[in-house]
């Protein structure tokens, strides 16, 4: 599979911002563009998906 690099602006301390760079890029390695698409979608439109999700992840 093909690498591509890209440029990027994340908000936060720096510290915060690698870390948020860090996580992105281990969830586009294990999950495809399609289930991504659908994550962000998720994210964006369903503010009670993501609070369930934080609580079962306990942050």
């Amino acid at each position: 599979m093909s690498k591509y690099k890209f440029t990027i602006t994340i908000s936060g301390t720096e510290q915060e911002a690698t870390e948020k760079a860090r996580g992105i890029a281990v969830i586009a390695s294990h999950l495809d563009a399609k289930t991504i698409t659908a994550l962000a979608k998720v994210i964006q439109t369903d503010p009670s998906k993501v609070a369930l999700a934080k609580g079962f992840l306990g942050i």
